[in-house]
């Protein structure tokens, strides 16, 4: 793995500053490899990065090695955000947000390697979403034809009413085509408070995250986050949470329902599914999300029952 300017140390799970965690899990070789919002901005003279640490066992880590570095020229210059790795084919196909030159739009663009930490390539030709929009947090899903999608958040920023939004992707995973399929409007949640940022002196309804999961019985469900009302999910902390949506047929382009009830409400989300190398499934998340400089990942037991996914008490 590429050592970066930054030392690599053993931490544990909960020394790890990072935003937006996911973990890889490589039957290949019994490791995870864990990836997240780290040097998204970089600093001084440092590029923007991205990171991976390393384990076998979920709780000791080493790292971060760079799993990502920008050659000259290329078109993401900030914002680097939310990366998330699935395998295809025998190579690593990263999808990560990042925020264009002046005049250029934040987009998800795919980069590719030959082992789950890197080093990573650009595989896309910029983004494969819309040039036109303003959109992150784009994850894979390949359905049970083989078509290859991407799902991603059409920002809060430019619509106001945050959307949630699939493409579908050629078959060697660099530029999408078709008409979107869009599968939500956040302002129509129960649950959902306006998000504000005082920068840009704007407020909406946020979408954040979505990441796709076939369940055992057939069904397919969309985990995604945004900020809740207090009082409504299962702590009351109205913070940031993590919701569940439904494709009644399991399609991606099917009619989306989506469950009342929050999955998290603790102040945590950015979330994604992982199984360990024995099977046991974990839900992958950030906790705290707020204050900012508290983030750290936070791998909570999970199981499938008849009406989708359950949490359980036990925590890595």
């Amino acid at each position: 793995m590429e050592i970066g300017f930054r030392t690599i140390k053993k931490v544990k799970t909960d020394e790890i500053h990072m935003r937006d965690p996911f973990v890889f899990t490589c039957l290949k070789d019994n490791n995870y490899y864990l990836f997240g919002t780290t040097f998204a901005d970089g600093c001084g003279d440092k590029d923007p990065i991205f990171e991976v640490y390393q384990s076998d066992n979920l709780i000791d880590w080493e790292g971060p090695y760079v799993a990502f570095q920008p050659p000259k020229g290329f078109w993401g210059v900030r914002h680097y955000w939310a990366p998330e790795v699935f395998e295809w084919n025998g190579r690593y196909y990263m999808f990560a947000s990042f925020k264009g030159g002046i005049g250029e739009n934040r987009g998800t663009g795919i980069l590719v390697a030959d082992h789950p930490a890197g080093p990573y390539l650009p595989h896309s030709d910029g983004p494969v979403t819309p040039a036109d929009a303003e959109c992150l947090d784009g994850t894979y899903y390949e359905d049970d034809e083989g078509q290859k999608w991407i799902i991603y958040c059409h920002e809060w920023t430019e619509l106001y009413e945050g959307r949630i939004k699939a493409f579908r992707l050629s078959e060697d995973l660099k530029e999408s085509f078709g008409e979107p399929v869009e599968i939500l409007n956040a302002a129509k949640m129960p649950w959902i408070r306006h998000f504000g940022d005082p920068r840009i002196q704007k407020t909406g309804y946020l979408t954040d995250a979505p990441f796709m999961y076939k369940t055992e019985n057939g069904e397919l469900i969309m985990l995604w986050s945004s900020y809740s009302v207090p009082g409504y999910g299962d702590a009351g902390l109205g913070g940031y949470t993590v919701a569940v949506a439904r494709s009644s047929d399991g399609r991606v382009e099917g009619e989306w329902t989506h469950d009342p009830q929050l999955l998290l409400d603790r102040n945590a989300g950015h979330s994604s599914l992982f199984r360990d190398v024995h099977g046991q499934l974990y839900l992958c998340t950030h906790y705290p999300d707020t204050p900012h400089g508290s983030e750290r990942p936070l791998f909570i037991k999970v199981e499938e029952k008849l009406n989708g996914i359950t949490i359980t008490d036990e925590e890595k």
